[in-house]
């Protein structure tokens, strides 16, 4: 057993290494008694990137991207807990985030026309190879109840403000706050999470959960700041099945015309086949849009996309998936399959990760390229255990238009792309993953790409370290 774990993980390191940001900090205790708790912690990040054919060959990627570059994080964070009467405690947290990059990614947001280094001019020239920044993550306050609603149950209402992280269902439309990138820097790594000026109310009660939110993002571009008020009700039926329905409107409400979208997200998650399949599930988001959005609201795009206002109208999105673990074979292989797609116009809003492919579709495609609209993706996944700490997914995901003429084309086939990434978690402090993509346009792919029509192969090697 150690022989075969020894080797795969030579195997595993003779490849690349990749991850995704946001990975739980390691405490350090400073104080924990009978007034509260004290902790802080630190967390380090960086990831060395390779392309080969850098966008499938467009002259864009030749002439000014980089095909090997690198990004780091430090984060240091400090979080603390008040003991009230009956159980109830005031929580709060603060943490800050040094950012770098060395080099410009294959996304293009590093030549286009961009507020320079954090101010509202609109320069248009390309940031110089190494770029860092400096900014505030975490800083909020909180209040929940303990055991003084012994009626409703422990932690019943819980009541918070400031700048934190805050996620719907898988994150389909809200899960990351912040944006990175740009004069930012570190754009694959993505540790800024937060949307800020927040108020969230929280209440559970008898598996239910009712959520009254506002929310503002943080965007590089001072004119895509966006607000979201909203409210969203959830029933856990026995951990079988799971029910959710949330209301948002998110006012983009800096842009020289006011851009609105009434968003109403329905969700299941359900296992059809509890008593006799009971590693069988199914899960499907729904979204329906009233909005007057722009086809695609990012100034920051590099693709020419036909922009203009659409007026107010109706438009849709979600994914249906289904998903099967083999429990009970050897290294417990769990496949799935997932179709989605979101409508020309569909307001995308600040969607995250939760997990590989979700909802970044694609370690290139989704990561570099896309934004969730105007896009309809086939996605199918393997992910196996082979030893204790290691995970590795093999996912391919087929891309297409829902209106190959927002992208100046006119083939709506895009292209295939195919990863493989393995997680690693070496110890409670030191994660590593791995991955290796590759990309194959089809004929829409190519007139994106200025003609490129070669296979795209993109390496990481991503580490993380929390203290």
């Amino acid at each position: 057993m150690m022989k075969n774990k020894s080797l795969l993980i030579q195997f595993i390191l003779g490849l690349t290494v990749s991850s995704y940001a946001n990975i739980t900090h390691a405490q350090y205790t400073l104080y924990d008694g009978e007034y509260g708790l004290l902790s802080a912690g630190l967390q380090i990040q960086m990831v060395g990137l390779g392309e080969y054919n850098n966008r499938s060959g467009d002259p864009f990627a030749k002439n000014v991207l980089s095909d090997i570059y690198w990004e780091h994080t430090i984060e240091p964070n400090i979080k603390g807990v008040v003991n009230l009467p009956k159980g109830s405690q005031l929580y709060s947290g603060f943490s800050m985030i040094y950012s770098a990059m060395l080099g410009h990614d294959p996304s293009g947001i590093t030549f286009r026309g961009l507020p320079q280094l954090g101010t509202e001019r609109a320069d248009y020239a390309a940031y110089p190879d190494y770029k860092d920044w400096m900014m505030t993550e975490e800083m909020y306050v909180g209040w929940r109840s303990g055991k003084s609603l012994a009626q409703w149950g422990e932690n019943a209402i819980d009541l918070s403000v400031g700048s934190q992280d805050y996620k719907l269902g898988t994150g389909l439309l809200l899960a990351n706050g912040t944006d990175d990138g740009g004069f930012r820097g570190s754009y694959w790594l993505g540790s800024r999470t937060v949307f800020i000026n927040t108020m969230i109310a929280r209440i559970n009660v008898n598996g239910y959960k009712l959520e009254g939110f506002y929310l503002e993002n943080h965007p590089r571009n001072p004119k895509a700041k966006k607000r979201y008020t909203g409210m969203n009700v959830e029933y856990n039926y026995h951990d079988k099945a799971n029910f959710g329905f949330s209301y948002i409107n998110d006012d983009d409400y800096t842009r020289d015309v006011t851009a609105k979208t009434d968003a109403y997200d329905f969700r299941l998650d359900f296992k059809p086949l509890a008593n006799t399949l009971p590693n069988l599930s199914v899960s499907t988001e729904y979204v329906y849009q009233v909005n007057n959005k722009l086809t695609d609201p990012n100034p920051e795009s590099p693709f020419l996309y036909n922009y203009g206002n659409m007026g107010r109208k109706t438009v849709s999105g979600g994914f249906g998936q289904i998903e099967y673990k083999f429990a009970e074979t050897p290294w417990q292989p769990t496949l799935s399959y997932r179709y989605a797609i979101m409508k020309k116009g569909f307001d995308y809003m600040n969607f995250g990760f939760k997990t590989w492919g979700t909802w970044f579709q694609g370690e290139m495609t989704g990561e570099f390229i896309f934004d969730n609209t105007d896009l309809i993706t086939n996605t199918a996944r393997v992910v196996v255990t082979p030893v204790e700490d290691v995970t590795v997914n093999l996912i391919y995901l087929n891309f297409k238009f829902d209106d190959p003429k927002v992208m100046k084309a006119t083939s709506s086939s895009f292209g295939n792309e195919i990863d493989l990434v393995a997680d690693w978690a070496v110890n409670s402090s030191i994660d590593l993953s791995t991955g290796l993509e590759t990309f194959i346009p089809d004929a829409g792919g190519k007139q994106v790409y200025n003609g490129g029509n070669k296979m795209w192969v993109q390496g990481m090697i991503y580490a993380s370290f929390k203290f």
